[in-house]
């Protein structure tokens, strides 16, 4: 936009016309977006920030034209505009940061009180230490390849086929091998319960 046409754009949007604040974001809105994206990169490295980008110019929007366009009144030298907005910009890119970086601290916060206030009871640990080594003593109990088995794919975390390729069994050996062992543990843990 030419020097000279800026005045009289800011004195329309200060009048109230709609058109002329279309017009002043068409003519400025690649200027801000650079400034917000090359502040954006500068302060917070990584990341994608499309929708912080156009969260943060709709705010610049919003403030230059509320209140009757209160900020771009204040401009005191029209033809500096593009130093202006810039500046307007990177403030509201720290001003974003900040409540950004209060949000995730409260975030944060109330997610270590929901978390505490779910921490297992003294009873239910105590319960559960107790299921473990009955778990275990049955285990013990076992057959060595029933056993073996059981332990491969609850406590390492195995699958069918890594199973298998640990054991040098075929797949179905092992999906029949692992039912049968399941079986045999709940026998012997039944027998204890009746």
């Amino acid at each position: 936009m030419k020097p000279e046409q800026v005045a009289p754009l800011i004195a329309r949007c200060i009048e109230g016309d709609d058109s002329a604040k279309a017009e002043f974001i068409a003519a400025y809105d690649d200027l801000l977006r650079r400034s917000v994206t090359r502040k954006l990169h500068a302060v917070v490295s990584g990341g994608e920030f499309e929708n912080d980008i156009e969260d943060i110019c709709h705010e610049v929007y919003i403030r230059l034209f509320r209140d009757d366009c209160a900020a771009l009144a204040k401009l005191q030298k029209p033809r500096s505009i593009d130093s202006w907005l810039m500046t307007i910009s990177q403030n509201h890119v720290y001003s974003f940061l900040r409540k950004r970086r209060v949000q995730l601290a409260r975030e944060t916060s109330i997610a270590r009180e929901t978390a505490a206030s779910y921490q297992e009871s003294p009873e239910n640990r105590a319960l559960a230490a107790e299921n473990l080594s009955l778990i275990q003593d049955k285990l013990k109990g076992l057959a060595v390849k029933d056993r073996l088995i059981l332990q491969l794919y609850y406590l390492h975390d195995l699958k069918y086929s890594e199973i298998a390729e640990t054991l040098s069994l075929n797949i179905n050996t092992v999906a029949s091998r692992l039912t049968r062992a399941k079986a045999r543990l709940r026998e012997s843990l039944d027998e204890d319960v009746s």
